[in-house]
């Protein structure tokens, strides 16, 4: 199975793109949604996540991801701690899907990662695509998305790498600017990796 790495920043679409590789038979792994599986029912990720920032659960246990946004997004510094502490858990999970996965014959799976490069598993993917997209329109889909304000989804921007990071790293670039069809960039990528 090879497993190609899916990454940008926030608000950039790597959600419809992963949709627009589901349509095409590839599956995928959302970071996104591993993490919050895990704030929700790992209980070791919960511990380490309050020992290192206090006490973070809501009424059901979880924990209470904008009280820990407010505490990690101010703060490079708690930021880096939260990543370190975070991928290793997810690391593990990733493991763990994939082996299923690998069972079932799958042949390409898709790692839908934003923070693929700081947990090092560009390492373990066959090809990494970035998805890139104008901050305007960034700001926007993070802002309805998310329910924040303006300030909020700056600052959160403000605290990942650039376009030019991701572009410079990745082996595919998709621009997703509404102006460039999306689905053509994933068709010719599909027909690469076919035939890579």
């Amino acid at each position: 199975m090879k497993l190609i790495g899916l990454t940008g920043t926030s608000g950039s679409g790597k959600g419809f793109v992963a949709a627009l590789f589901a349509e095409r038979g590839i599956d995928s792994i959302d970071t996104d949604s591993v993490v919050h599986r895990l704030y929700r029912e790992d209980a070791e990720c919960i511990a380490a996540l309050e020992t290192a920032f206090g006490p973070l659960q809501d009424g059901s246990g979880a924990i209470d991801r904008r009280r820990l946004a407010g505490i990690v997004f101010a703060n490079k510094e708690k930021l880096s701690a939260l990543n370190a502490i975070v991928h290793r858990f997810v690391k593990r999970e990733v493991e763990r899907i994939c082996r299923e996965k690998e069972l079932t014959g799958c042949r390409f799976l898709l790692l839908d990662a934003p923070q693929l490069y700081e947990a090092g598993m560009e390492s373990v993917c066959y090809r990494v695509i970035a998805v890139t997209a104008p901050e305007s329109l960034r700001l926007n889909r993070i802002c309805g998305r998310d329910h924040i304000d303006c300030v909020s989804a700056e600052q959160r921007i403000r605290n990942q790498h650039s376009d030019a990071f991701f572009e410079a790293r990745a082996d595919f670039v998709i621009r997703n600017d509404g102006i460039a069809s999306v689905e053509a960039q994933v068709d010719r990528i599909m027909g690469e990796l076919e035939y890579d």
